[in-house]
Order: structure tokens, then C-alpha cells, then sequence
């Protein structure tokens, strides 16, 4: 096969994955980034001298990590060291109680037994069983493949299989028939917000979240979420890949692109990382007149901190008196939250090299509208308020201890990063925009265009764009492109 010219328009960790793969089989690769570093929304924030993981904070589902450095002819341990984060993270309820959750089953289910009983506690064991079950099959069997009709779904075997876990039913409902305390209720329903996702809008598959939290852990590597991009990113480079920063790609025309400078280059076929709907709206001349219903946002908040936390570990979230009254405001009625479960990072809490001696990386995430609502200033001051209230009320924070604070609002994850409506978490993953009816990661009507990131297929997170990198790569040999 003769080399190849590939051009990947973004450089978050779906590009980068697949600039690697591509350059690793010796074809020409030149990734474009209009920001100032790789990782798309993993990347780093600086707040005096605290350092934070400005997007994703923990590592989950390592087999996708795994598998592409393997791919690679690399071993993911010998570039990154990676520590297990046990508890997983502290829970607070707003009846004042704590919970310490983990992936060790049995600490697990004393914690729960204190928590919510004896009755409860004994579900929860067949509880993560279950699940197991649900990941076990449908990773490989419905994530892990490319689809080019809803006819690919339509299999006995896969029928079957989805009957038989109930993929397609609510996983608020099914969560609140297993269990009867309705801190549960909230506790294996939240990791669907990591998706921008309410989880009465959530098909009961993505249940396959809290497995990955309670059957397999979460993880942090040595340095920060950071040094996966900006190793995937060396590792490219070494096999030739060039990976222009600085670089705002203006149309991108089947197998060229136009340069914000004028430059147009072009390939053999175009890879497209960036947000997909700002894609489709802005830089593909071929519109595609297209409903998207699109995830929430968020509100993050960078405190360098002066003064000890200890009711705080590593991860931590904190629950309003409604949670599901906090979901319907900001899925359903698009306004800010009145009690917003929030979730809190102090990474320094196991990487000190983090934050100075005395101070603490306060990092918070604060679900909240995407642009549907208009977000202003006042909101985010509303929003500020109210956290920091919560962390008065339950821990020794106190803001006049904060010596330097930066933010990131709806506003800036669509100025800053190209995320229409400022989606944080990119399309929501409601049914009909889930697995077979995800926008496919090849655009039939610009021959040579493919995509590759959170909006596409599989869908969003860090795992799931590498698993996209592996789907694009398959399309491409299936294309006659490898």
C-alpha cells in the first residue's frame, strides 16, 4: 500500500488517537489545532501556582488505552503510571450523611448497610454483577462496531441481547426498582451527568457507567489527565505526524481544508476532530439540515486555596435536597438549578506537585443549561454562590481563603473550544442518538470526510473517542484509504 496523505482538523484525544494509528502504519499525517495545546478538553489550566486538569479529571474503562498503545507496537504502562483512587470518591447527601464509595465490594456494601440498611446493602453485590454482565456484552458486541444502517442493530443476536439486559429501558427506573433508599436512587444515577445526560432520558445501557466506577475503578496517571494527549501526541510525532498548534481550520471541503490564514491543504482524506455540529454549521460547505439535541453544560471553577481541606478527598460530589428537581431545571426547563449537585477535585490530594505547600487545587464542576439558556454573568455569580455556600455548610472551606480563581463558562466552552451551544459534553446521548443512531463517523455526502471525537460515534468521554479512533481507522481499510 503507498503512503497516504491524511489531514485530522483538531487535535483532542480522538484526533490524536488516530493520527498515531495512521502515522504508525507510515502514512503522512498533519493534525491542526486551533488552540494552544493538544487534548481538546483535556487540557491544563494555571491558576498562580495550583495546576489543574481543566476537563476530565479521572480515568476510567483502561482497555481502550490499553489497546492503542498496544496497536502501536507500545506497552500504556511503560509511558504512564497510573494510581488507583480507592475511595473512588466522598459522596454528600444533603440530609448531611457521607458516603465513601469504592470498588472493594465487600467496604462497599458495609457502606451502603450503614447508609441504607441491611435490605439494600444485600442487592448491591448482584446489583454490580449485573452490570458486569451488561458491559461484558455490550461493549464488544454494540460499541465496538461501525454501523451503516439501523439494520445493523436488527440482528437475532443482538435483539437478543439487548432483551436480555433491558438496554433499551430507563435507568432512573430501573435503578429505583432495585433499590429502596432514594440516596441510592441519586448515587447510581449521577455518572450519566458525565455524559450531559439526564438519566430519565438515559436507555438503561449506559448503566454500564457505574460498572465501570464500582467493577473496574477510576484511576489517576502521575502529572495529570494531561499527560494522556501529550503522550499520544509524542508518540505521533515520533512516527512522523506533524501537529500544528495555533491553527484555525476555516472550511474543510471533502479532502481539503482552507486555513484561517488562506492556506489550503489537501489529502487523501480529511479527519475531522472537531465538535461535529460546529462542523456541520460552519466549516463543511455541504449543509445537512439536521435536528441535534445537544448535552448540557457547565460551569468550572479553578481556586488556588489557601488552607486545608480534609473533608475532601481527591473526588468528591455533593447532592441537593432534589436532585431530580435539579435535573428537570437544567434538561428540561433550561434554567439555572436552585440546589446544584456539584462535584469537587483536589487532585494535589494525590499529586503534589499540583499545588504549593499550604494550598489546595480547587477544582469544581457545576452541570448547568447549554445555551438554550441564556447564561450570563449574574448565573454564573448565582451558581458560585451557592456551591461555595454548600462547601461552608459541609467542609472547612471558606472563600476568603481563595487567593486566585478562573472560570469557565457556557459561553467559553463555545468561544474558546468550538462547542456549539457551549455543550460541554458534546450531543446528548438520549436513545435516538446513541449507538446506530449516533451521527456515523463518515460523511456520505463529502466524499473522503470522516469524524472522530465525542458528537460521533461511540459517543463521548475519553474512552469512547479512542474506540472511535479504532472505528475510523477500520473505516478507512475498509475504504481502500490503509
Amino acid at each position: 500500500m503507498p503512503k497516504r496523505e491524511f489531514i485530522v482538523v483538531g487535535a483532542g484525544l480522538g484526533g490524536l488517537a488516530t493520527a498515531l494509528r495512521l502515522a504508525h502504519r507510515g502514512h503522512r499525517v498533519t493534525v491542526l489545532e486551533q488552540t494552544d495545546q493538544v487534548g481538546g478538553r483535556d487540557r491544563e489550566v494555571r491558576v498562580n501556582d495550583c495546576v489543574f486538569d481543566a476537563g476530565p479529571t479521572l480515568l476510567m474503562m483502561l482497555d481502550p488505552f490499553e489497546k492503542l498503545f498496544r496497536d502501536v507496537g507500545e506497552k500504556f504502562s511503560d509511558h504512564l503510571s497510573i494510581s488507583l483512587c480507592d475511595p473512588n470518591y466522598r459522596v454528600f447527601f444533603s440530609d448531611g450523611n457521607r458516603l465513601n464509595c469504592t470498588s472493594n465490594m465487600a467496604l462497599m456494601r458495609r457502606n451502603i448497610q450503614e447508609l441504607a440498611g441491611d435490605a439494600d446493602a444485600a442487592k448491591y453485590p448482584e446489583f454490580i454483577g449485573r452490570l458486569g454482565g451488561l458491559y461484558q456484552d455490550s461493549i464488544p458486541k454494540f460499541v465496538r462496531r461501525n454501523y451503516d444502517s439501523v439494520l445493523d442493530l436488527a440482528s437475532p443476536k443482538a435483539l437478543q441481547l439487548a432483551l436480555k439486559h433491558n438496554m433499551l429501558s430507563n435507568l432512573a427506573k430501573e435503578v429505583e426498582r432495585t433499590f429502596d433508599d432514594k440516596r441510592l436512587h441519586h448515587l447510581f444515577c449521577l455518572q450519566t451527568m458525565y455524559l450531559g445526560l439526564s438519566p430519565y432520558d438515559a436507555p438503561y445501557v449506559y448503566a454500564v457507567l457505574v460498572y465501570m466506577e464500582y467493577g473496574e475503578g477510576i484511576w489517576y496517571p502521575d502529572g495529570g489527565m494531561v499527560q494522556i494527549p501529550r503522550t499520544v501526541a509524542r508518540l505521533a510525532r515520533e512516527r512522523g505526524a506533524e501537529i500544528r498548534l495555533n491553527t484555525k481550520v476555516v472550511k474543510v471541503d471533502g479532502k481539503s481544508v482552507t486555513l484561517e490564514s488562506g492556506e489550503v491543504l489537501t489529502a487523501d482524506a480529511v479527519i475531522c476532530n472537531a465538535d461535529l455540529p460546529t462542523a456541520e454549521k460552519s466549516l463543511i460547505p455541504v449543509k445537512k439540515d439536521v435536528e441535534r439535541r445537544y448535552s448540557c453544560s457547565a460551569l468550572t471553577i479553578y481556586c488556588d486555596y489557601e488552607g486545608e481541606l480534609p473533608e475532601l478527598l481527591h473526588h468528591n460530589i455533593t447532592i441537593g435536597g432534589d436532585f431530580f428537581q435539579n435535573l428537570d431545571q437544567i434538561f428540561n426547563k433550561h434554567e439555572i438549578p436552585s440546589d446544584p449537585a456539584f462535584y469537587t477535585a483536589i487532585s494535589c490530594k494525590t499529586d503534589k506537585t499540583k499545588a504549593p505547600e499550604g494550598h489546595q487545587n480547587l477544582y469544581l464542576l457545576i452541570p448547568c443549561p447549554n445555551l438554550d439558556h441564556p447564561f450570563t454573568d449574574a448565573d454564573a455569580e448565582i451558581l458560585r454562590d451557592k456551591v461555595f455556600t454548600r462547601l461552608e455548610k459541609e467542609t472547612s472551606f471558606r472563600r476568603e481563603n481563595i487567593r486566585g480563581m478562573a472560570s469557565f463558562t457556557p459561553h467559553d466552552w463555545k468561544n474558546k473550544l468550538g462547542l456549539d451551544k457551549g455543550a460541554a459534553f458534546g450531543l446528548s446521548h438520549d436513545l435516538l442518538q446513541s449507538i446506530c443512531f449516533r451521527p456515523n463517523n463518515k460523511d456520505k455526502a463529502n466524499p473522503g470526510l470522516y469524524y472522530v471525537g465525542a458528537s460521533t460515534v461511540p459517543g463521548n468521554g475519553l474512552p469512547m473517542v479512542l474506540i472511535g479512533a479504532e472505528l475510523v481507522e477500520d473505516r478507512l481499510l475498509k475504504d481502500g484509504y490503509l
